[in-house]
Order: structure tokens, then sequence, then C-alpha cells
């Protein structure tokens, strides 16, 4: 499932060949873009290299080195996003964010973007690892309904994706029906804060 991405723009797309990586991103979006294309190259050269599925946490190492290397000279400026990067491998489910310096960590749940403080701290609230991939589908869509800044005449629509068992493995898009059900649910949930 993907995290909380609330940030500047938001995008999401797969990399690994087999489809059980994904990335999320916040912040520059032709940033995001170069990231992206990198990832892919990266997961498609392990495949190559090593005739095995790229691991995230090695996948999320090579770009942590990568973006790391664009904070050393003086000829070519960081990179402005925040990258999460997901999926299942033979460790089992696993969620890495790499940050604009290069560093990575490893969460059970993570918010890049502008509203990821007030995430952060709903997370903390929860149990993320005794969760079920339903369950956390549900908390996500209360997360992110709650952070969302309505005084910004945007639009607002809910994304949700996920990885697990339910999709053997494979990044994908939430079932409509679970859905519609988590957003009213989150929206359910925001309207009963706001009462209290």
């Amino acid at each position: 499932m993907t995290s909380i991405g609330t940030g500047y723009d938001l995008s999401a797309s797969t990399y690994s060949p087999d489809g059980r990586i994904f990335q999320a991103t916040s912040g520059l979006v032709a940033d995001a873009r170069h990231v992206g294309n990198r990832a892919r190259e990266e997961a498609e050269n392990y495949r190559d290299t090593y005739r095995a599925p790229t691991p995230v946490k090695a996948l999320a190492d090579r770009i942590g080195l990568y973006v790391q290397a664009y904070t050393l000279y003086s000829s070519v400026r960081p990179f402005g996003i925040s990258a999460l990067f997901g999926g299942v491998d033979g460790d089992g489910p696993q969620l890495y964010v790499v940050e604009p310096s290069g560093i990575f960590y490893g969460y059970h749940g993570a918010a890049v973007g502008k509203g990821r403080q007030l995430a952060k701290t709903e997370m903390e609230k929860l149990k993320l690892s005794e969760l079920t991939i339903k369950e956390a589908v549900y908390e996500a869509a209360r997360i992110i309904h709650l952070v969302h800044d309505d005084s910004k005449d945007k639009e607002f629509e809910l994304e949700l994706s996920w990885v697990g068992e339910e999709t053997g493995g494979l990044h994908l898009p939430v079932p409509h029906d679970l859905w519609v059900d988590a957003d009213k649910k989150g929206k359910e949930a925001l309207d009963e804060d706001m009462e209290d």
C-alpha cells in the first residue's frame, strides 16, 4: 500500500520489470521523473546482472547513492524530492523513504510531502505491523482526508494502491468497491473529528 503523499505533486509508478516495486514521490515533478527513470534502469540492471528480482532495499540503496552523488558537486543541484519505495520481496513487505540527501530509511508506514508531520503523528497512534492490508487501506484513507487542506480551492481526489497477498505481490490500484468504502469511512471519520 502506498503511504501518504500530500505534497506538491504526487506521482506513483511501478519500477520493477515484474511489477512488484512501486515508487511515490513528492516534490519537483521533473526530478521525480528523472529519479523514476533511474529507478527503472537500476531495477533492470539488477535483474540482468543477478538473474533475480530486485530486492526493494537494494533498489532504495542504489537510488539513495545516486541521489547523494548530486549533493557532492557544485556543477549539479540536489534533487528536490522525497521518494517512497515499496514492494514485496523475499524478506516480505518493504517500505523505504529516500530523502533528498540520499539517506534512506525503512518503515512500516511513512509520509512525505506537505502534510507529512500530521500524517506521521496519526500513524504513530496505530500498530502498523499488526494491521491487515484492508485495515491499512481504511486507515490510510482516514489519514489522507485528515491532512488534506480544505482551505485550498484545489479539487481533492483520493488515490489508493497496494501490494500484498491480495494482489499476488504486485502493485495494483485498490479495488473500486474497497476504495469507495474506504473513502466514505475516511470522510465520516473526518466529520466525527470536526464535531468533537
